[in-house]
């Protein structure tokens, strides 16, 4: 039979009396009862945490507990806090419960789990948590609760007790950890984020410490370095690059370590795992810790090999025209639209003006040139931006000088006209060359038209390139129909054609030389056939090549 309350005061009483602590036999002379009695009291008393024993040798010495009861305690808990007795009746509930299950204490004291307002604890996981805990085994969980739509989460704890008469009971308590998942969840979902995003974007992200070494290395590093992260842990960028190249960033990690700036931005040239050259892009910030202090930076690099690589290209081919266009004897003048002043001219253009590129730009056409160039660069621009064309004329100077002046739009990448580019050449002896040129082939060809006999010439391909008039007048033709015609299948006739082709191949690929004088006939514009005497001779060029022959012939009778 278990001990009741009555039972146990006198010991209580004595205990009190006597702060210092009583052995079993001191207490049992006290309250007269047995010593046997007493320590199965003193057992009751102990596992209740109403007293509490002390060993001094073979002897053990009990004295009032100084532990504030719990039922003084619950209500100063933000944890719920919830007492059953082994029947699983409420004997205890803390305002902390009363407050989540939106009851009174009254309403459920004394009242089983299942039956009160708190049925979400009548749960098979929770029940067979409770029956542990009332066979003496302290349990941890985490529950999940899902009330007004809203998941809360609880770290629940069943632990074994036992009240003042000795009879057990189950303590549970209910730590609200619901901020603390959700702010794991939320981490965990960042944590996701971040390493999808690091591994996904096409930088690389590198962390390094006070000492200058890589703590972190994104899987990014295989793809432009050649390198696996764990390859580069531990390491300095330094590490990477060649001496020439190491030595200047050592020298700028030196002074931002000793001074950390916001936002750095610079250039790495490192060493591939092949051993080429790759130049990065680079950003870093200061990462702080959660005291302020500074622990390295954060380091983004962005692969620009390519976009350095086409730079450097380009400016050499830019160095390239520039040096083309500035020696070329053309006159070059580059004219914004906007404003319609010049922004480039070339070494022909300085000397033809007089005047430097300095001079030069920001001038307009008005201020450089005489009224007859100016006039040319001032006007048709609307119809050169229509037509997307090139603008060509001659101009005269008042000196006499003829000038070949071209006008070209130049477009924006948004197609909007940006430039007008204008080239001049001086054409004066050029132009005087020209005009002799025609004077002497129109004398030329007033001596053939002159002649009395027939004169052709006939091209390697065997079209005619010139008839003299007494050739129109034989053959019955007028002004230039035969010009670019086939001789042999407009001219001859076509029982003669075959074979005067073949000779003629002949004569052109220097297998035979033509005969002083042949006779043969040719058929006129009306299908007559008429008789003429010949007298061909080849025309070669430098290198001896046949390009024509010319036929000389005079209309005979048989």
């Amino acid at each position: 039979m278990e001990p009741n309350t009555d039972a146990l005061s006198p010991l209580l009483r004595v205990l009190k009396e006597h702060p210092r602590g009583m052995s079993v036999s001191d207490l049992a002379a006290a309250v007269g009862v047995n010593r046997n009695t007493v320590s199965r009291y003193l057992d009751v008393l102990l596992v209740s945490g109403r007293v509490e024993m002390e060993t001094y040798g073979k002897a053990k010495v009990f004295y009032l507990s100084q532990r504030v009861p719990i039922s003084a305690m619950l209500n100063f808990s933000s944890d719920l806090v919830l007492v059953l007795d082994r029947d699983r009746r409420i004997i205890q509930a803390n305002d902390a419960v009363c407050a989540f299950a939106g009851v009174e204490r009254d309403n459920i004291i004394g009242k089983s789990v299942e039956e009160s307002q708190l049925a979400a604890f009548d749960h098979p996981l929770i029940q067979g948590r409770i029956t542990d805990a009332l066979n003496g085994s302290e349990v941890v969980e985490e529950l999940r609760f899902l009330r007004h739509a809203e998941e809360l989460f609880f770290k629940v704890k069943f632990l074994p007790t036992v009240f003042n008469d000795g009879t057990p009971g189950v303590t549970i308590i209910l730590e609200d950890i619901t901020e603390g998942r959700r702010a794991e969840e939320a981490l965990r979902e960042s944590e996701t984020l971040f390493r999808s995003l690091v591994e996904n974007i096409n930088d690389l992200i590198l962390n390094v410490d006070e000492t200058c070494a890589f703590t972190y290395v994104s899987p990014k590093s295989r793809e432009i370095l050649g390198y696996a992260p764990g390859e580069m842990l531990g390491k300095t960028p330094c590490d990477f690059m060649a001496p020439g190249k190491a030595e200047r960033v050592r020298a700028q990690l030196a002074a931002l370590l000793a001074d950390p700036k916001p936002r750095i931005l610079f250039e790495w040239t490192m060493l591939h795992h092949d051993g080429s050259s790759v130049t990065l892009e680079v950003s870093g910030t200061p990462i702080y810790d959660m005291i302020g202090s500074f622990t390295g930076y954060r380091v983004v690099c962005r692969d620009i090999t390519e976009r350095v690589r086409a730079t450097k290209l380009l400016a050499q081919w830019k160095s390239f025209l520039y040096s083309v266009v500035n020696n070329i004897p053309s006159m070059v003048f580059v004219r914004g639209v906007e404003g319609e002043t010049f922004v480039f001219s070339n070494q022909a253009a300085e000397t033809f003006l007089g005047m430097t590129k300095e001079e030069i730009a920001g001038k307009q056409a008005k201020d450089l040139f005489p009224p007859e160039m100016a006039a040319f660069f001032a006007d048709g621009n609307q119809e050169v931006l229509e037509r997307s064309a090139v603008r060509e004329e001659q101009v005269r100077l008042p000196d006499g000088r003829i000038l070949s002046m071209k006008k070209i739009p130049i477009f924006n990448s948004r197609g909007m006209l940006k430039y007008m580019l204008g080239i001049a050449e001086d054409v004066t002896n050029r132009a005087a060359a020209e005009d002799r040129l025609v004077a002497e082939r129109d004398r030329a060809q007033g001596y053939l038209n002159a002649a009395g006999v027939m004169i052709a010439v006939i091209e390697a391909d065997g079209t005619i390139n010139l008839v003299n008039q007494r050739g129109y007048e034989i053959l019955g033709y007028t002004g230039e129909d035969l010009t670019g015609k086939n001789w042999f299948s407009t001219i001859v006739p076509e029982r003669l054609r075959d074979r005067l082709t073949r000779n003629f191949a002949r004569l052109v690929a220097g297998e035979i030389e033509p005969p002083p004088y042949e006779k043969g006939p040719v058929v006129t514009r009306d299908g007559r056939e008429r008789q003429i005497l010949w007298h061909n001779a080849l025309l070669r060029d430098t290198d001896g090549k046949v390009v024509a022959m010319v036929s000389s012939g005079e209309e005979v009778t048989e």
